[in-house]
């Protein structure tokens, strides 16, 4: 019986850049005729934050603190609305699966 292997990228492994070790070790596996599949949490992280919902989420959890915020802080909070509605269009372009809107 052949393994099957399952390849896991802890998220924040490498905050920068894509960590290609899953991916590299992967490739290797599949020329040995071993199926493997990978997962980057690090992205799955990322994503699920930066979309309209983790946005949402975040701007009512940080309602709900009692928290004094810096002056930029408190800038962004007020812009929340705006960073919410253009969030899941913004992931999309930098992943290549649109073009930007002409002005």
């Amino acid at each position: 019986m052949q393994p099957n292997i399952f390849l896991i990228t802890p998220p924040f492994t490498q905050l920068n850049t894509p960590y290609p070790a899953t991916a590299y070790l992967k490739g290797f596996l599949n020329t040995r005729q071993i199926t493997a599949r990978q997962a980057d949490l690090g992205i799955e992280v990322i994503l699920a934050l930066f979309s309209k919902k983790g946005l949402a989420q975040l701007f009512s959890h940080i309602r709900a603190s009692n928290t004094t915020f810096s002056d930029n802080a408190q800038r962004i909070i007020a812009l929340q609305d705006q960073y919410i509605h253009t969030i899941d269009a913004v992931i999309l372009f930098l992943q290549g699966k649109t073009l930007p809107c002409p002005t």
